[in-house]
């Protein structure tokens, strides 16, 4: 295993791929279906990149600094070796359990040219929005490391994945948290490497087909992105059980190829391949410190009313031994099993002079948790903690897994066992104490007979029952080898005391054939949420946006303006607060019996029974998505993307305040402020300014944005809006517009807010093409998945057949790192070159011409106009509401002389019509001229003559294909290439025709 596992894996440089692409034709080709292209391949003068695993710790401690732990060495070596990852990763708490990132990142830089290569996409899954901000962090060291090499080893890996990540950066770093339209910045490459790091609910939704807060028309892509060529990786076992059923349910009744990886410290974990712990790591002393850490805690009983203040007591006399013993500023964790039981004791611990105190609690804004995790720097595993004060760290069960925080004391609520030794490993993580510091609080109520709640069940009970039988009247030691040996001695079933395990529902064939529908979602459809968590979990969060320069009126209104604003001025995760589905339906009721929340997955309340009335929102889900406009809240579902106006208030610095009645801040500009560099807005409206009494002001100069230099207008649109008022939400509204400054190329002025007395009541400037001054940040996707129009826009005029054989272009490049069989790729490059074809219809020509004849330009038809198209040019030219250029494209690519040499004709159709997302399997739009002689076609693609189109549009009922028609066609493809392969191939060439467009658009 050893020769094995050093043998080293060979590649070279990547030339440039344009000139190596795939051309396939005639009856040769169609014999090598089978045959796959090449992943790498030599050129002259090449020097070999080479890799072993015998490279992995060098590389470890180029990027982190120091050397991997001895398991995860190990882990490596066995990957090398087998090409099989085990079925548990069962390493104890504060050992460092995320380098499994790493260890899997290495193995695809290993195989990356092998014929069973590793998975492109790597994923962390875990329903703690802290630990996928923690673990997104150690990813992003990674990418940075490898996006700048200087040599060495770093060097050698970023060179093993660039055949992969083609013109990308070695290694994509991202979180999914929420669903931002167009903020899919990581599905831009079906060959990017990828680290994700995410929720159970984010990934799962996206893998059957229904991603929360993912459009229908990008749900393929997601799934088939996720189908294949994916690792996840799966912490915290207990509560993601109903997911990894799902999962093993997919690869059984699917054909989704993904590999499955539970990674939990939790004990009684049953599997045949568990990878553990070895003699090797108890000699090494880093480990044996944290393995063998004492962490004593007292077993102490309050009443309801009491808890709080038992809870701050012993907080603070722990915190009065630990300063009487340490050199430097202690730190005392405070973690709670509810997030209003956190704030009660938070507002308590907070009044004390002589420490800072933090509160932690995963409901909450990115843009706000930063400044949060900023003042836990110094109390970081290995930092120097030199903090001015002693630190206080009030925390649900955010702070339970995969949080790098080394604290010296530590007061937690009783929960069940594997919570309990979760939130014990924050306590002394580095072993660098003799003695830790500790308390288990219990709330007497929780201890009673028939004592069930939402998160733990009756674990609080029978795991306090447990603790107390080991303690025998004195301190149970929680280090994880004491522990471990006590519960061994004493014979305790381990299992019982974890907390429950859901079943998720048995995943029937018919399910899949449901969720692969997704244009449009089929009425009776199969709820993901229960295949998720189980039946007893609640559905999927929420995501709420707070803004200023939205107001109740305008929700009310209708929502046009608000359509308008929001496409503009889009919602960026960052400034997104996920709630339960329940818990935001309730308090837009304004009901004050809104459930206390917790930071794990509980079992959903009852909802009332008296529904309607409440403030309403406004869904957002992209411009063009018909489920935008405002909502009621018993009209909210899970996933949605809901925008209020921050004088609704409910929340705070610290995140969901539920009881709060103070306008909230609004923190947009700061979210979108990584992508100043594509696209930059600023937002002037009476709701934004400084003072209110300037509002006579606000409307002179908006009055003169049209009249007089734009730079002298903005400087007095600035002096009335106020800057940030702290320096973590930059930039503020006074900022963001002085940006505009260093814009790239021209700013344009909107008016979404609606007209005043004497004139707009608002406007918003904005860079189409960003700031100058910015990195490009993360790229995101160009409109291609949107209308007719907005995919026909580019920085200047492109021909069908040019953008057609830049489309082409990128399928082969895509195909080849894929190592795809020769045929397919064929395929996807004819359909590639004939997908605009329906774009040659003289009407819709006539369309990107203003509506008007005249303004035509000869020629070849054209792909995308230069600049924008009017929303009226459309009509104006004649084109069907909701009219598809991609339905023409399949009839005309029936006579198109290419297609005889398609291998699979029905493969290269329905990639042509779907390749916008919608046609699966409904079109819903009406031709009354298709198929007719008025119907007019321009010459394309070196046909003259389009006349001879055999059948209608797949649009239409009439459509026939030896027998076939449209939603038929979908199921024989289905039955053929799998729900997920088929997805993944439409993947292949809509991500081709995104990175095309955007090469188009100057990107």
């Amino acid at each position: 295993m050893v020769a094995l596992a050093d043998a080293a894996c060979v590649s070279y440089p990547l030339a440039d791929p344009r000139g190596h692409r795939f051309r396939g034709g005639g009856r040769r080709a169609r014999a090598a279906r089978s045959r796959a292209l090449p992943r790498a391949w030599p050129f002259p003068g090449a020097r070999p990149v080479t890799l072993a695993a015998s490279d992995f710790p060098a590389f470890f401690e180029a990027v982190h600094g120091a050397r991997p732990f001895p398991w995860q060495k190990a882990l490596v070596e066995r990957l090398a070796a087998t090409d099989a990852w085990p079925d548990v990763l069962d390493i104890p708490t504060g050992c460092g359990k995320t380098a499994a990132l790493d260890a899997a990142l290495f193995h695809l830089a290993l195989r990356a040219d092998a014929p069973s290569r590793a998975a492109i996409r790597i994923i962390l899954v875990v329903d703690r929005r802290l630990v996928v901000d923690d673990a997104h962090a150690r990813a992003q060291r990674i990418a940075e490391a490898l996006s700048a090499p200087a040599t060495g080893i770093v060097a050698r890996v970023a060179e093993r994945l660039a055949p992969l990540a083609i013109d990308g950066p070695p290694l994509v770093a991202r979180r999914l948290r929420g669903g931002a339209p167009l903020e899919a910045v990581w599905a831009r490459s079906p060959t990017q490497p990828t680290i994700l790091c995410s929720t159970v609910d984010q990934v799962g939704s996206r893998l059957l087909f229904r991603g929360y807060g993912v459009s229908t028309r990008m749900a393929p892509v997601h799934a088939g992105l996720l189908g294949r060529d994916t690792l996840l990786i799966l912490d915290e076992a207990h509560l993601a059980e109903p997911f990894r059923q799902t999962l093993a349910a997919v690869r059984s009744v699917g054909d989704a190829r993904l590999r499955t990886v539970l990674l939990t410290a939790t004990p009684g974990v049953r599997a045949e391949d568990a990878f553990h712990l070895t003699p090797a790591d108890h000699a090494d002393c880093r480990l044996e410190r944290r393995i063998g850490a004492l962490k004593p805690a007292r077993l102490l009983k309050a009443s309801g009313d009491e808890l709080v203040g038992k809870l701050v007591d012993e907080a603070r006399a722990i915190m009065g031994r630990l300063r009487e013993r340490l050199d430097t500023p202690p730190a005392v964790g405070v973690v709670v099993n509810r997030v209003a039981l956190a704030r009660a004791v938070f507002d308590s611990l907070a009044e004390d002079p002589e420490a800072d105190a933090a509160l932690m609690i995963g409901r909450s804004r990115d843009v706000d948790r930063e400044a949060i995790v900023a003042a836990l720097a110094p109390f970081r595993t290995g930092a120097d903690r030199a903090a001015p004060k002693p630190l206080f760290v009030v925390a649900t069960q955010c702070l339970e897994v995969g949080v790098d925080l080394d604290l010296d004391g530590l007061v937690t609520q009783a929960a069940a066992l594997d919570a309990l030794r979760q939130r014990f490993g924050r306590l002394d993580r580095a072993g660098r104490l003799t003695l830790a510091e500790a308390a288990i609080v219990a709330r007497a109520d929780d201890l009673k007979s028939k004592a069930v709640d939402p998160v733990y069940g009756d674990r609080i009970r029978t795991t306090w029952g447990a603790l107390d039988r080991l303690a025998d009247g004195g301190d149970v030691d929680m280090g994880a080898q004491a522990l471990d040996d006590a519960l061994r001695a004493a014979a305790l079933d381990v299992t019982a005391l974890a907390a429950p395990r859901a079943d998720a529902p048995v995943l029937m064939p018919a399910y899949v054939d449901l969720w692969r529908r997704t244009s449009p979602v089929p009425n009776a459809d199969a709820e993901v949420g229960l295949f998720l968590h189980g039946p007893s979990r609640g559905p999927a969060d929420v995501s709420l946006v707070w803004r200023r320069d939205v107001a109740e009126t305008d929700i009310d209104r209708g929502g046009a303006d608000m359509r308008a604003l929001l496409s503009l001025a889009p919602p960026r995760a960052a400034e997104m607060l996920d709630l339960p589905v329940w818990t935001v339906r309730r308090w837009l009721r304004g009901g004050s019996e809104t459930e206390d929340i917790a930071d794990a997955p509980a079992a959903a309340p009852g909802e009332r029974q008296d529904h309607g009335g409440g403030r309403r929102a406004f869904r957002w889900a992209g411009e063009d998505d018909t489920r935008t406009g405002p909502v009621a809240p018993d009209d909210i579902r899970p996933g949605d993307v809901v925008v209020v106006p921050a004088a609704y208030g409910g929340c705070d610095r610290f995140g969901w305040a539920p009881d709060s009645r103070a306008p909230v801040a609004d923190v947009a500009d700061a979210a979108a402020w990584p992508w100043r560099g594509k696209r930059w807005a600023a937002r002037v409206s009476p709701d934004l300014v400084a003072n209110p009494a300037a509002s006579s002001e606000l409307g002179a100069a908006l009055a003169a944005l049209g009249t007089r230099p734009y730079r002298e207008t903005v400087a007095d649109l600035a002096a009335l809006l106020p800057v940030a008022v702290d320096e973590t939400l930059q930039p503020g509204p006074r900022e963001a517009l002085e940006a505009l400054a260093a814009a790239r190329g021209r700013v344009e002025a909107r008016f979404p807010y609606g007209d005043g007395p004497d004139g707009p009541r608002g406007a918003v400037l904005f860079a189409p093409r960003g700031l100058a001054d910015a990195p490009a940040g993360p790229a995101e996707p160009p409109p291609a998945t949107e209308d007719d129009r907005s995919s026909a826009i580019a920085e200047k005029r492109i021909t069908i057949d040019l953008h057609g054989a830049e489309v082409a272009s990128w399928v082969d490049r895509f195909a080849r790192a894929l190592g795809l069989a020769e045929a397919t790729a064929a395929d996807l490059s004819l359909a590639a070159r004939l997908h605009d074809l329906g774009k040659a219809d003289r009407r819709f020509q006539k369309a990107l011409a203003g509506g008007e004849w005249f303004n035509m330009p000869d020629g070849p038809p054209a792909a995308k106009s230069a600049g924008a198209v009017s929303p009226d040019a459309f009509a104006r030219a004649g084109v069907p509401e909701r009219w598809r250029h991609e339905a023409l494209s399949v009839r005309l690519a029936l006579v198109h002389p290419d297609f005889a040499s398609a291998r699979d004709q029905e493969l290269v159709l329905w990639l042509i019509g779907v390749h916008h997302g919608l046609g699966r399997p409904f079109f819903g739009f009406v031709d009354p001229l298709d198929g007719t002689p008025a119907q007019s076609i321009a010459p394309a693609l070196g046909v003259d003559d389009w006349s001879a189109a055999p059948t209608p549009g797949p649009q239409s009922p009439g459509f026939d294909l030896d027998g076939l028609d449209w939603p038929m066609l979908f199921e024989r493809l289905a039955r053929r290439y799998g729900a997920w392969g088929l997805a993944h191939l439409e993947a292949v060439l809509r991500l081709a025709d995104h990175s095309a467009s955007a090469g188009e658009d100057g990107a």
